[in-house]
């Protein structure tokens, strides 16, 4: 006796009001968690200025850096516009160049062998000391910043790509070789969607250290960046201003990183 065959109950898949619906109830669950996290932050931050009696000079209370924040809030905003733009460039960039890089290293054994020392060893140059020669070339403003974050953010990104490209099964290979596909094809239909994870971890990565990069970037060459407003505050002992921009540098990084996953999401699906 042959065993019925089990056949989808359309009417238990979800509609999409009610895709919508969870995705909605998923968004508020995920803010009522950040919101958590900055209240206990913020809470644990006044009771230990409070506990400890730190002097205002030292560092500010959390009520003081508000304070600092709603006065200078067009100064802090100017410059995380300038530092953003910087970012945005070089990331543009590093992502253009490790994308390409990561292509030709993992098609080409040869040009992997030859040119990836040369890589790994600009990457392990530390920032400081090629700080000197970018700023002579590139000069002391934005152009430093993004050379800067193309140094720092191309390498996870092209590690990462080169694993994915590389992820590809060889039945799948085989498939497409008897399929009588190109090299192009195969990297267009096969070796991109299955590297693109491995993109996305890299370029997480990638984002957050970006930012960062740029502000010591900044630092070094006196660009008028939320990199150089921290260095001035503490320099003119504003602490309320310079907590105002670390904490304001900490939230841009944090959507940053949930901009990069929330893409990730999107694209691998």
């Amino acid at each position: 006796m042959s065993r019925p065959v089990d056949t989808p109950d359309w009417r238990a898949l979800p509609t999409r009001g009610q895709e919508a619906e969870r995705r909605l109830a998923a968004t508020w669950a995920f803010l009522l968690r950040v919101g958590f996290g900055v209240a206990l932050v913020v809470l644990l931050w006044g009771a230990a200025i409070e506990v400890f009696e730190v002097p205002p000079f030292v560092a500010p209370g959390p009520l003081a850096t508000w304070q600092a924040f709603r006065e200078h809030s067009g100064q802090l905003f100017a410059a995380l516009g300038f530092t953003l733009t910087g970012v945005g460039i070089g990331l543009s960039l590093a992502i253009a160049i490790a994308l390409s890089l990561g292509v030709v290293f993992t098609l080409s054994a040869p040009a992997s062998r030859a040119f990836m020392p040369l890589v790994i060893g600009l990457r392990t140059v530390p920032v400081l000391a090629v700080a000197p020669l970018l700023i002579m070339i590139f000069g002391r403003g934005q152009g430093t910043t993004i050379a800067t974050v193309v140094i720092v953010g191309f390498f996870p990104i092209m590690v990462n790509a080169m694993r994915g490209f590389r992820s590809v099964s060889p039945t799948v290979q085989e498939l497409f070789h008897v399929a009588g596909a190109q090299w192009w094809q195969l990297l267009l239909k096969a070796r991109i969607p299955f590297a693109l994870p491995f993109i996305f971890t890299g370029l997480r990565v990638a984002t957050t250290s970006a930012l960062l990069s740029a502000m010591l970037a900044e630092w070094l060459s006196g660009a008028p960046g939320i990199g150089r407003l921290i260095y001035d505050a503490l320099g003119y002992r504003d602490m309320g201003l310079m907590f105002a921009a670390v904490a304001l540098s900490m939230g841009t990084a944090f959507v940053l990183f949930g901009i990069a996953t929330a893409a990730e999401r999107r694209l691998s699906r």
